[in-house]
């Protein structure tokens, strides 16, 4: 998609530009420290003359105009830090740079993408992947998930798939996928590999639905919850709905305190990488659209195996495909039963390199 520079735009082309009625629109704009010295230095200034040549477009100007028109905006990013040509710095340093705090907000040239909001009311199919380990001790949570499932309008399509547990969690989800058939268009998968991320691959490669949920076995965030989260999704396919466990009071012993810490971190690091609040990096309830889900199938971030839980990548291929992430405030609880299946310190080691990779790209 091609930006265009509106400080070449006249009054009608600029408005025309939302008039038009496109699904995105991608615009470039002037820094706002930067916006009076380009014309400062042209003589173009009330200062030097009794009219001016071109517009005054800054950032603001630019958000407020969108939401006129029903757009909402997607992120903004620098991209250009000075009129300075830089063409001998390395693209990996330069693209570090412009994700820094401070440093950005004094770009030269910044981009702001727009998609027009529109909202759908349909009764397409949700798929809900439901990835299971050594989760036996919570078929009754289980049970009490899938009867509220049958209250959502939609078709429903489940999906478990077991990550190869030490206890009989495979033999409890062939019982629900019996006992639920039914009700729902109900799969159940044996993991060929290991890890969230490779379940969370291997169960929506076979799903058939337009919305596309992720919900984790110990459902430690509340059902009702994440269920509004969904019918949320299926309102409009650019937006990624991003359940924030963190927003709320949770409840005692639901997050261990070095995770807790280790998450608000992530969070925050985020945030300043793509140009947009993140709350919570690391919450498995994420619902997000088959337009997306494609999107990451077809640039080949849907398959790698550098995220240990596939959090951090769908969170950054969003921005990176002008997705909008929403951030959703959901309740949390403390485990009924089992334990995590995760590595701290090794899966954050993990986690880090993937920032990294995405600190040095052009996102």
């Amino acid at each position: 998609m091609k930006s265009v520079k509106t400080w070449n735009l006249t009054n009608n082309k600029l408005h025309q530009l939302f008039k038009d009625d496109k699904e995105f629109i991608s615009l470039k704009v002037r820094g706002n420290t930067w916006e009076p010295i380009t014309r400062w230095l042209r003589l173009d200034s009330r200062i030097f003359r009794g009219t001016t040549n071109t517009a005054r477009i800054t950032l603001c100007d630019i958000e407020s105009l969108a939401e006129i028109y029903n757009y909402r905006s997607i992120r903004w990013k620098a991209k250009k830090l000075t009129p300075i040509q830089t063409k001998l710095v390395p693209h990996s340093i330069k693209n570090t740079l412009r994700k820094l705090p401070i440093i950005k907000n004094l770009a030269f040239e910044i981009e702001i993408t727009f998609y027009k909001y529109y909202e759908t009311l349909n009764d397409h199919m949700i798929s809900i992947l439901i990835p299971a380990r050594n989760e036996e001790g919570n078929r009754e949570l289980l049970i009490k998930a899938l009867n509220k499932f049958k209250k959502i309008p939609n078709k429903i399509e489940i999906i478990f798939v077991e990550g190869n547990s030490k206890d009989n969690t495979f033999q409890m989800l062939e019982d629900l996928t019996k006992d639920f058939s039914k009700n729902f268009k109900m799969s159940l998968l044996k993991q060929t590999s290991k890890g969230k991320k490779n379940a969370v691959v291997e169960g929506f490669n076979i799903s058939t639905g337009d919305t596309l949920a992720i919900i984790d076995s110990d459902l430690t965030v509340d059902i009702d919850d994440s269920i509004s989260a969904i019918m949320e999704s299926t309102k409009n396919e650019n937006i990624l709905i991003n359940c924030s466990r963190t927003t709320f009071p949770m409840e005692k012993d639901a997050m261990r305190w070095a995770n807790y810490i280790g998450n608000r971190c992530f969070a925050i690091f985020l945030s300043i990488l793509i140009n947009k609040p993140i709350s919570d990096s690391l919450c498995g309830t994420k619902v997000f659209s088959r337009k997306f889900f494609n999107l990451m199938k077809k640039n080949g971030s849907w398959e790698s195996k550098s995220d240990p839980f596939g959090d951090f990548t769908i969170i950054f291929e969003a921005a990176n495909n002008n997705i909008k992430i929403l951030n959703y405030p959901v309740r949390y609880y403390a485990r009924r039963s089992g334990a995590p299946n995760i590595s701290r310190w090794i899966d954050g080691i993990k986690l880090l390199n993937v920032c990294w990779k995405y600190m040095i790209s052009d996102i």
